[in-house]
C-alpha cells in the first residue's frame, strides 16, 4: 500500500448547497428530522423545567479519506489516502460563536413556552456530585476550556475524523458522560431531581473525499464541505429517553475555501486547532464563521418549533 496525499485546487462546492438563504431553508423536512415523543415525555416537557444538560460544537480538526483497492483493478494498484487538517479557523473564533449561539437558543426555548432551568441547584446536589469524580464525566460551570480529543478506533466517527476539538459555551452548568455505556448516569438525575434533560452537540466536518478508480489507477480528491450532524437527546423525570435524529446532515456551502495547501509552506502557522497535517484547507475565518452561524442559528429556530409541535 501506498500512501498519497493530494494537492487539489477547490474551486466550486462538489457536496451541499451553494450561498444557501438559510432563513427560507426547512431543516425539518430537508433533513428527514425523525422524533419520537412518547406520551409521557411530551406531558413532562409541558409541566416540568428543562435543564440543558450539554450544549457543544465537535469541530473536526483533521481528518482523513481513502480510496481503496478493488478486486478488479491490476496486480500492483495500491489503496491511495489523504489527510487534511482545518486551517486559518481560530479556538477564540469558535469559542465566540457557541456562546451567542447557546444564548440564541435559550431565547428561543423561552419564548416558546418551554422553562429553561440554569441548572445550578441541579449539579449542586447529591446525586450530580457524587458523580462529579467520575473521570467520564463533566460536573458544573464550563470555564471555555477547549477539549482536544483523538478518536480511537471504536468511535462512530473515526471513519472519517481523527481528531476533533469540542467547544462548549463558557460558565454554562453542564452535566454529561463521555462513557459510551452511560447507564442510569442521566436516569437518576432526572428522577430525583424531577428535571428534563435536553443534550444538543453539533457535529461539523469541513472536508469530504472523493475517489476513484480504474483498471490500472486509484484517484482520491480532497475538497472542501461544510457539514453539520445534530444529535439530540431527551431524558424526562420517569427515566425515559427520546431522540431527535436528523437522518440526513446539513450540508453547507465551500465559498468560505481558499483551497488545500501544503502545511509546511506555512509553518504550522495556519493549523490553530489539528495537532499536526501534511495539507490542510484553508478557511476564511469570518466566511466559515458565518455560514456556521447562519446554519445553525436558523436550524435552532426550526428545531424549537418542531418540538413545540410535538406536544
Amino acid at each position: 500500500m501506498k500512501k498519497l496525499f493530494l494537492a487539489v485546487l477547490i474551486v466550486c462546492p462538489a457536496y451541499g448547497f451553494a450561498q444557501t438563504d438559510w432563513t427560507q431553508f426547512d431543516f425539518i423536512k430537508e433533513c428527514k428530522v425523525d422524533t419520537k415523543f412518547p406520551g409521557g415525555v411530551a406531558k413532562s416537557f409541558k409541566e416540568n423545567p428543562i435543564f440543558i444538560n450539554d450544549y457543544s460544537i465537535l469541530q473536526a480538526s483533521l481528518m482523513k479519506g481513502s480510496s481503496q483497492a478493488g478486486v478488479m483493478q491490476k496486480q500492483g494498484v495500491g489503496s491511495v489516502f489523504s489527510e487534511a487538517a482545518l486551517a486559518g479557523v481560530s479556538q477564540e473564533a469558535l469559542q465566540s460563536l457557541i456562546d451567542d449561539l447557546y444564548k440564541e437558543f435559550v431565547a428561543e426555548m423561552k419564548s416558546a413556552g418551554f422553562n429553561i432551568t440554569d441548572g445550578e441547584a441541579l449539579v449542586q446536589s447529591e446525586h450530580a456530585r457524587s458523580k462529579a469524580d467520575n473521570k467520564n464525566a463533566m460536573v458544573g460551570k464550563t470555564d471555555g476550556t477547549v477539549i482536544f480529543d483523538k478518536l480511537g478506533p471504536t468511535d462512530p466517527n473515526s471513519y472519517d475524523i481523527k481528531e476533533q476539538n469540542i467547544f462548549r459555551p463558557k460558565g454554562i452548568n453542564v452535566f454529561m458522560t463521555t462513557a459510551n455505556i452511560p447507564g442510569n448516569f442521566y436516569q437518576k438525575l432526572a428522577t430525583k431531581e424531577n428535571v428534563n434533560l435536553l443534550s444538543i452537540g453539533y457535529y461539523v466536518r469541513y472536508a469530504a473525499f472523493e475517489g476513484s478508480k480504474t483498471v490500472s489507477k486509484n484517484r482520491l480528491e480532497t475538497k472542501a464541505s461544510l457539514s453539520i450532524t445534530p444529535v439530540i437527546m431527551i431524558t424526562n423525570p420517569k427515566g425515559s429517553f427520546s431522540w431527535i435524529t436528523f437522518k440526513k446532515g446539513v450540508w453547507g456551502g465551500n465559498h468560505w475555501s481558499k483551497g488545500l495547501v501544503k502545511e509546511g509552506s506555512f509553518n504550522g502557522s495556519l493549523l490553530g486547532l489539528a495537532s499536526k497535517g501534511e495539507y490542510a484547507i484553508h478557511a476564511d475565518e469570518s466566511l466559515y464563521i458565518q455560514e456556521l452561524r447562519d446554519i445553525v442559528s436558523n436550524l435552532q429556530k426550526d428545531l424549537v418549533q418542531h418540538i413545540k409541535a410535538q406536544l
